[in-house]
């Protein structure tokens, strides 16, 4: 069957992209990197963020979303023996901890069908005259033990997956002294984990500083340059690379997620001898800082619930590509949204009712991919995905009876970075910054920013990324030709294109029934809309 339907005359040819699907040719599989960073415990009370993933509400959402594995961005400090001396201080004995928050959080998150990791960081950690590697050692054997063998009649068994040692440890430049206290501490706490189980392992740092630029102004980041050597050379056990992808408000380009995972494996961790050293992403956002679009238009555009979507979607469908990615945690998250240092805000993905959540775009674009990468997982060679934001990644069922082709077309406001680096640009360090500051088109120019101390503005760190550029993605529909679908030409198929965005959260563009064993279609997609074509053996 060839189905067509043309949109409006006003796009030209140029602006519809043409993508073919080859349902024949499986290149491999599509990973699920459904996970959501956020989930709080009751420690997060405290915080000027409020997380939201551990409500049963939305908790019950995890399965139609395809959420499999939360971290726990606040990890409760179980142990009690801080600076204590004796028996009290000792991390080997269990009476020195309360497991109350933690076991509460981790039991719902598996109760939940999902399974948990952790952000480490507890202030004392490190702390050098409370802390120290041996302890840090006992302390991590605890953990481990507790939930993954059951120690002490905890209950739980493989009930973590990683835990994030001190994320960002990096961020701050004059941090970069403790590099050597840092690595100790991490080889400590890594090796009492191995001592326990060596299915749950220890990744680091979180880092914000994971791209290294070879400029006069850079500065050096152990904690990237020196620490997975060191990890090697001393065969400290470590599970995973991590890194924070937030640093994308000069350019707002979601690639650069493929990008930075595939320079980082190439000039970090294959010459450190880690050449198979998977990588987590543990948060990623558009926008960790207070700095804002300033005219109406702009700040119109940042705050729209569509581009947020895309903007999310896309860095989940590159994440595909990128060499040895795991996992891709989106924060605040699977949640109601919430505020950051700097006054950052960070956009919802669903509205609080007293009732049910109410979905917003983010949300439902990621059911939509939920729906790709659980039930049609065997991923599909396509043509015509690009680096711009027009994305596609295609699948087919493990029964062979359904294929799925999955399409966001993002698309940026470039006043939103150009008056972002404007605001930022006055409270940059100009030694560690590129001159000018500011490229010709507006975007910040060079790939380091250490931003000053005093404003409430910006949070005074140092972040490396690449140099932000322009991309020219202005498509407004696709042409869809599918190839070789599994199964013969006299075989009848009901085919459902859904779509969120272009003025709605979500509606189904089209629902028909055909035959044969390909299929053809032109459709319109609004800037920062998503299109989920399925393509169903009629049964």
């Amino acid at each position: 069957m060839r189905a067509l339907l043309l949109f409006s005359a006003l796009a030209s040819a140029a602006e519809i992209r043409s993508v073919t699907v080859d349902a024949s040719k499986v290149i491999g599989p599509l990973r699920n990197l459904q996970g959501s960073n956020g989930c709080n415990t009751t420690a997060t009370a405290a915080l000027p963020i409020p997380l939201h993933d551990l409500q049963e509400p939305l908790a019950r959402l995890w399965p139609s979303h395809g959420i499999q594995h939360v971290m726990i961005y606040t990890w409760p400090d179980v142990f009690l023996g801080w600076g204590l001396s004796g028996t009290a201080g000792d991390a080997t004995r269990p009476e020195n901890y309360n497991w109350t928050d933690a076991d509460a959080t981790v039991r719902f998150i598996l109760d939940h069908g999902a399974v948990a990791s952790v952000q480490f960081n507890p202030d004392a950690g490190m702390n050098a005259t409370l802390s120290s590697a041996a302890l840090l050692g006992d302390i991590g054997f605890m953990i481990a033990d507790r939930y993954m063998n059951g120690a002490h009649g905890a209950g739980f068994h493989n009930a973590l997956d990683l835990i994030d040692f001190y994320p960002e440890e990096d961020l701050y430049a004059a941090r970069n002294a403790d590099y050597e206290t840092s690595f100790a501490y991490f080889a400590g706490f890594a090796r009492g984990v191995a001592r326990a189980n060596s299915s749950l392992g220890v990744g680091a740092w979180g880092s914000n500083r994971i791209w290294t630029p070879q400029t006069n102004y850079t500065l050096t980041d152990p904690f990237i340059t020196q620490f997975y050597q060191d990890c090697a050379e001393q065969k400290v056990p470590i599970k995973a690379a991590t890194y924070h992808f937030t640093n994308a408000q000069y350019s707002f380009d979601p690639y650069d997620i493929k990008r930075l995972t595939d320079a980082f494996r190439r000039n970090v961790l294959v010459p450190a001898g880690l050449s198979s050293l998977p990588v987590w992403v543990t948060e990623f956002d558009g926008n960790p800082g207070g700095a804002l679009p300033t005219s109406a238009s702009a700040l119109a555009s940042y705050n729209d619930p569509a581009w947020f979507a895309s903007f999310n979607l896309a860095v989940s469908m590159y994440a595909q590509d990128a060499d040895g990615l795991e996992q891709a945690l989106p924060w605040t998250g699977f949640g109601y949204g919430g505020y950051g240092a700097g006054n950052a805000s960070f956009p919802a993905w669903f509205n609080e009712t007293d009732g049910e959540p109410v979905p917003l775009n983010a949300a439902a674009a990621w059911r939509l991919q939920a729906d790709l990468v659980v039930n049609a997982s065997s991923r599909l060679e396509v043509r015509g995905s690009s680096p711009d934001g027009f994305a596609v990644l295609a699948g087919r069922s493990a029964t062979a009876d359904e294929v799925q082709v999955l399409l966001n077309n993002y698309q940026l406001d470039y006043d939103i970075p150009r008056q972002i680096a404007a605001v930022m640009a006055p409270e940059l360090n100009t030694s560690t910054t590129a001159d000018p500051i500011i490229q010709s088109n507006g975007l910040l120019n060079g790939e380091q920013a250490c931003l000053l101390p005093g404003t409430a503005a910006v949070i005074p760190v140092c972040q490396t990324f690449l140099e932000a550029t322009v991309r020219n993605n202005t498509s407004q529909g696709y042409q869809l030709n599918i190839t070789n679908l599994p199964w013969d030409a006299t075989t009848s198929y009901e085919v459902q294109i859904a779509r969120v965005g272009g003025g709605q959260v979500y509606h189904v563009v089209q629902e028909a029934i055909g035959s044969g064993n390909s299929f053809e279609i032109t459709l319109d997609l609004p800037g920062n809309a998503q299109d989920l074509v399925k393509i169903r053996k009629a049964k």
